[in-house]
């Protein structure tokens, strides 16, 4: 049997899959690229085209890299696996210290996961333990912002507002949301100072109605990822923060796609100065060469917890893999070898500026923002109502994209785009260009 005229087997995560009766092989890989081999900043798909990689923060230092992929191998052939219940592996202490480091804040203590769902939800519990400790059962509930996405597994998703945990009926209880100040949408018509006034009003009356008494943490992002890089003023952050502290809330910081450098800066919440309670890493820790997310905790929740002893009763038999730390720690050791947050800051500012300076006219260009390897580039139908371009519209950029040998992440009329932090001067300058070309070969949208 010809193998494109197969039945397709596979449910793809966050896809839109035709019919499983009729879909075959061929027209799946017809529909999506199939890809067959990457390195570097490059992918190359089973007819032999190449793209540039921009679709996930996962790829830190591109694929392939012959140093973390020897680091790797090396440790399968000396410990291929070890758990991290009851009993240590020599890899898991290292890694931990690194990442307090690198995140030089008020952490004591790391808790590795397998992914950012995973890390998420191990915040949640410790933040919902942490109360219970101190004596608050009460405190049980979290606050997250319009358009944050924070994973998908039952606690992750109920803190996620992007339409998505609708999907599954009832879900985690006591998950609130507060609105967020997107300046291109926001939810209140007005200046920025307003905007951020009244969004940070409404989260104090959110907090009052429901009582401080009965919130555990509040859950942000410091730039949204899946909704399309939208960052926030600076004012909201401090605003932020200085409320929550002020009724004695938790702040958990996801830097699942944030951190790692990939901002610029080795996390965002050194350049917003949030100094969360607790902090979560996934994405860009190893880089894509094997699963792996971490929580970060905060030294009062230790001590809150462990003081005397006792026990975490959760994580599963993955937690802290030795290959995964192993790649992070080769990862992470690069990164700082080949100053590669200073220079996701640099080649990401210049991207931004030249994007800004090529397209600043095009009727369809309505909002080019980023920071570091994070950039966006949100189109519109038209520039006074600001409503996505046609599905029609969409569709022809995107080929027009990958015909430039481009693959990003075009979703909610937003082009994301997250180059490894090893990208070239060279693979920059075709990246924009590539993205200009295709935006003027897309033509005029038109509803």
């Amino acid at each position: 049997m010809n193998v494109s005229s197969m039945p397709y087997r596979v449910l793809h995560p966050f896809t839109y899959m035709d019919d499983p009766r009729t879909l075959t092989v061929g027209a799946m890989h017809q529909q999506y690229v199939c890809l067959k081999g990457g390195k570097g900043s490059w992918v190359y798909d089973d007819n032999g085209n190449s793209y540039l990689y921009l679709t996930t923060a996962v790829p830190t230092l591109g694929l392939g890299d012959e140093r973390v992929l020897e680091r790797i191998l090396d440790q399968y052939k000396t410990l291929s696996f070890a758990s991290t219940c009851a009993q240590s592996h020599s890899l898991v202490q290292p890694l931990a210290e690194k990442l307090l480091a690198l995140a030089d804040g008020p952490f004591a203590a790391v808790f590795f996961a397998n992914d950012g769902s995973g890390a998420v939800e191990t915040g949640m519990k410790l933040a919902r333990q942490y109360w219970m400790r101190r004596g608050k059962p009460s405190r049980t509930k979290f606050v997250s912002l319009a358009g944050s996405y924070h994973g998908t597994t039952f606690g992750a998703g109920a803190v996620t507002h992007m339409g998505i945990r609708e999907q599954f009926g009832p879900t985690l209880p006591g998950c609130l949301q507060a609105p967020a100040p997107n300046l291109f949408h926001p939810p209140v018509e007005g200046e920025e100072e307003s905007v951020v006034r009244y969004c940070l009003d409404q989260l104090e009356a959110l907090i009052v109605r429901e009582g401080a008494e009965t919130i555990a943490a509040i859950l942000i992002e410091p730039i949204q990822g899946v909704n399309g890089v939208v960052l926030f003023p600076d004012d909201y952050w401090q605003g932020l923060v200085k409320l929550i502290r002020h009724y004695g809330i938790l702040l958990i910081a996801d830097e699942v796609a944030t951190g790692v450098g990939r901002t610029g800066h080795w996390l965002a919440s050194h350049r917003y100065r949030l100094e969360p309670d607790l902090l979560i890493l996934s994405k860009g820790l190893t880089g894509g060469y094997f699963p792996m997310g971490a929580t970060l905790i905060s030294r009062h929740i230790m001590e809150t917890l462990y003081t005397g002893g006792g026990i975490f009763l959760h994580g599963s038999t993955m937690c802290g893999h030795p290959v995964g730390c192993a790649a992070a720690l080769s990862v992470l050791t690069i990164m700082e070898q080949e100053r590669l947050v200073e220079r996701a800051d640099t080649l990401g500012s210049w991207m931004l500026a030249e994007w800004r300076r090529m397209l600043k006219d095009h009727p369809q260009v309505g909002e080019i923002r980023g920071m570091g390897m994070m950039l966006a580039i949100e189109f519109v139908s038209d520039q006074a109502s600001r409503r996505p371009v046609t599905s029609e519209w969409a569709q022809s950029f995107t080929r027009q994209l990958r015909s430039e040998g481009i693959l990003g992440n075009f979703f909610n009329s937003t082009l994301a785009m997250f180059p490894p932090l090893t990208l070239t001067e060279k693979e920059a300058e075709f990246v924009v260009h590539g993205v200009v070309q295709a935006v003027h070969r897309a033509g005029r949208c038109s509803r």
